[in-house]
């Protein structure tokens, strides 16, 4: 793991990784980046919630990666659970199945930009999107502060 930025902590990891990590913007704006063009985000029951024209962060699994998780015998990470924490309480929970041996992993990204703008207000810095799901509204979490890696 590189070193990281000591301020402005804005993302932390932890649980079954070799330590807790702290992420602020600048390091997060290091990783590799990706971009969602037109986005619906939608609540399970179909009602529209947002329309967005573009998203751009960096995905889940690279976050993980670059923190040690992916360093874990597989077979104890065949066995752990990801947990996104939002301010509010929110959660968005994700298998390591879905994460690393499915699509849905190249389209769970940690969001820190909206339409070629900072997030802000009530949505950041940070969200986590999950783009890959049918209905992008459940694992649409606003103001994301912790990631757990949970071994079940």
């Amino acid at each position: 793991m590189d070193t990281l930025v000591a301020t402005d902590t804005l993302l932390t990891l932890t649980g079954h990784l070799p330590g807790p990590a702290r992420y602020a913007l600048a390091d997060l704006q290091r990783l590799p980046r990706h971009e969602l063009g037109a986005t619906a985000i939608q609540c399970f029951s179909g009602r529209p919630v947002a329309e967005l024209q573009s998203l751009r962060g960096i995905r889940l699994v690279d976050v993980l990666a670059h923190a040690g998780f992916c360093e874990a015998p597989r077979a104890e990470l065949k066995r752990c659970v990801i947990i996104g924490h939002g301010q509010d309480d929110y959660q968005a929970i994700f298998s390591w199945s879905e994460l690393f041996n499915s699509p849905l992993g190249d389209a769970a990204l940690i969001v820190y930009e909206q339409n070629g703008e900072p997030l802000a207000g009530h949505l950041g810095p940070l969200s986590l999107i999950s783009a890959a799901d049918r209905r992008l509204g459940p694992r649409n979490l606003r103001q994301l502060h912790t990631i757990e890696a949970r071994r079940l």
